[in-house]
C-alpha cells in the first residue's frame, strides 16, 4: 500500500514539473507592444525585475538577427509582447 502511494506522489511530481507555467523576467524597463513587431503600438512598459506569465514566444528576423517576442500576460488580464533584448524566460516557454 505504501509503495502505491509513493508511486502516486512520484507521478504527480513529474506531472507538475512538466506542466509548470512559463514566465518572463525583464532586467530593465522594456516597452510592451500590442503585437510582436516594433511597428506595433506600445501599450505599457514592463517593470524591472517583475515576473510576467508567458504562454509562448514568436520569432522575427530583424536585420539578419533572430528576435524573440514573448507573449506575456499583463496584470489587467490582457496580453502584450516584449523582446528578448532585456527580458528572458525561465526556460519553460515554447514557440507559439
Amino acid at each position: 500500500m505504501y509503495s502505491t502511494i509513493i508511486r502516486l506522489f512520484i507521478i504527480l511530481g513529474i506531472a507538475l514539473a512538466v506542466c509548470e507555467a512559463g514566465d518572463v523576467l525583464c532586467r530593465q524597463r522594456e516597452p510592451i507592444h500590442l503585437c510582436e513587431s516594433r511597428s506595433c503600438r506600445v501599450i505599457s512598459d514592463a517593470v524591472t525585475s517583475e515576473h510576467y506569465p508567458c504562454d509562448c514566444f514568436e520569432v522575427e528576423m530583424l536585420f539578419g538577427k533572430m528576435q524573440k517576442w514573448y507573449k506575456i500576460e499583463l496584470p489587467n488580464g490582457k496580453h502584450g509582447y516584449v523582446t528578448d533584448d532585456h527580458c528572458h524566460s525561465n526556460g519553460n516557454v515554447l514557440q507559439c
